[in-house]
């Protein structure tokens, strides 16, 4: 427990600045900690190492923060799977979007558990907190490539799993009614 909380102190310093997307415009450390609490929910036996990678899977891409310093403050194994889930900024965007699904496949398995447990909490956001701006198109081509990135994943949790089925069609419902009704 006390390495969790330590992660989450770390994720919290390290993404203070930042808020998410959506008009609530809430802050960014709620979704690695939601990401963390979904595996927990799902997969209640999860090793705590994973779940500091979950609360920290942001730190690298999104704060600057380097595998070697997650492993100084953490351990080997909590860097080796935020490194995995992290996205190298020096790419384009769609090149980072095309790695996700190409590398999944060979993510350890607590790197396909935090994979999968994001994908729930930011295809869950498109019915809570949409990004500004995001249109219907392009809250549905996300979540097609969202499944895309999780199919490989999806062997490490059935229940993390039905959870992303269950609001990825929650989400496509929601977004073919408003546009039935014209919104």
């Amino acid at each position: 427990m006390q390495l969790l909380l330590k992660s989450v102190d770390f994720a919290a310093r390290a993404h203070r600045d930042q808020r998410r997307k959506g008009p609530a415009n809430e802050p960014y450390i709620n979704h690695p900690i939601e990401v963390s609490r979904l595996i927990v929910e799902c997969e209640p036996g999860t090793d705590e190492y994973v779940l500091c990678a979950a609360v920290l899977h942001d730190v690298i891409e999104d704060c600057g923060a380097t595998r070697d310093e997650i492993a100084a403050c953490f351990n080997e194994m909590i860097a080796d799977i935020v490194l995995e889930v992290s996205d190298d900024k020096a790419l384009p965007r769609d090149d980072r979007k095309a790695r996700q699904i190409e590398t999944a496949p060979h993510l350890s398995d607590g790197a396909k558990l935090v994979r999968l447990a994001d994908k729930v909490a930011n295809v869950g956001a498109m019915l809570t907190d949409t990004p500004v701006g995001w249109d219907r198109e392009q809250i549905l081509r996300y979540v097609d490539w969202a499944e895309a990135v999780i199919a490989p994943c999806r062997i490490a949790s059935p229940n993390l799993s039905d959870r992303f089925d269950a609001i990825a069609r929650d989400v496509r419902a929601w977004h073919t009614e408003e546009e039935e009704a014209g919104v």
